[in-house]
């Protein structure tokens, strides 16, 4: 076989409902020199069958399926060690490629620019039925992220490609109880020490915002760990007394933001806050 360009981890459990979109949304991409490697965490449901089929009609789907539930991180690694691709790109099983160049205008951009480790793209937030509710264009150029990305997380996973060699210098994703639901800032983090970090001025993602998103049990402790981070890599980036606030401010905000009777209101917070 070939070796791909780029290799795409698409990690799921129990994502029947949504992950055939997921998959279709790769498979329409005009740059065709990669592998969808979709890596199923233990599911229970149809996840299986679903995939399976696909496989049928396109080799480039790879479905890896762990014995027992082990936990995103340590799946995502099991897909960063299986992938072949000199890239690595990402989505989650409810997300959607919008842009059909999104994987052309990244390689591009990383091969022309060796020095760059890590690049995203801007995201269109949407709901369960696939309304748009807002978007969003993430801090474009390594300068800019540098100044913001201690406070706040600068990608959106699904958005992301970087070089898998320069994740495999740190071992792929965080697997400790530390990094848990923050493995890919932290991932962000480290690969920013090695190199330039960029967002393309493009929306190449549809972003699933479910209910357990925004007011997931995990949320506070996220932001608790985020202050922890902030605190791990204050030396390799800018502006830490701000984004050491900033954190602070955003845990105790979530507590109002959660009680907020208006899914309508909510949303135009989020999006006040994603763009700033």
């Amino acid at each position: 076989m070939n070796t791909p360009k780029v290799s795409i981890l698409l990690p799921t459990y129990n994502g029947s409902k949504f992950i055939r979109r997921s998959i279709e949304s790769v498979l329409t991409q005009r740059f065709t020199d990669f592998e969808l490697l979709v890596i199923d965490d233990g599911s229970t449901d149809s996840t299986d069958k679903i995939v399976q089929n696909i496989m049928l009609n396109d080799n480039r789907v790879v479905y890896l399926k762990n014995e027992v539930n082990l936990g995103i991180q340590k799946t995502l690694n099991k897909g960063l060690k299986v992938a072949r691709g000199e890239y690595i790109a990402r989505i989650d099983d409810d997300d959607l490629w919008v842009d059909e160049n999104k994987l052309k205008k990244q390689v591009e951009f990383l091969n022309i620019h060796p020095d760059h480790v890590l690049v995203g793209t801007g995201v269109i937030i949407q709901n369960e039925e696939g309304a748009e509710l807002f978007r969003f264009l993430n801090p474009q150029t390594d300068e800019e992220i540098r100044k913001k990305i201690l406070g706040k997380n600068c990608f959106t996973h699904s958005s992301v490609m970087f070089r898998k060699s320069a994740a495999v210098e740190f071992r792929g994703y965080d697997e400790s109880q530390e990094a848990r639901h923050i493995e890919d800032y932290d991932l962000w983090l480290k690969l920013g020490t090695v190199g330039k970090l960029a967002n393309l001025p493009y929306y190449s993602v549809r972003f699933s915002l479910r209910p357990g998103n925004i007011s997931s049990k995990n949320k506070t402790i996220q932001f608790r760990k985020d202050i922890e981070m902030i605190k791990k890599y204050k030396k390799y980036y800018p502006n830490y007394l701000g984004a050491y606030l900033r954190g602070y401010a955003r845990l105790i905000f979530y507590g109002v933001f959660n009680v907020l009777p208006l899914a309508a209101l909510k949303n135009k917070i989020l999006k006040i806050y994603k763009e700033n």
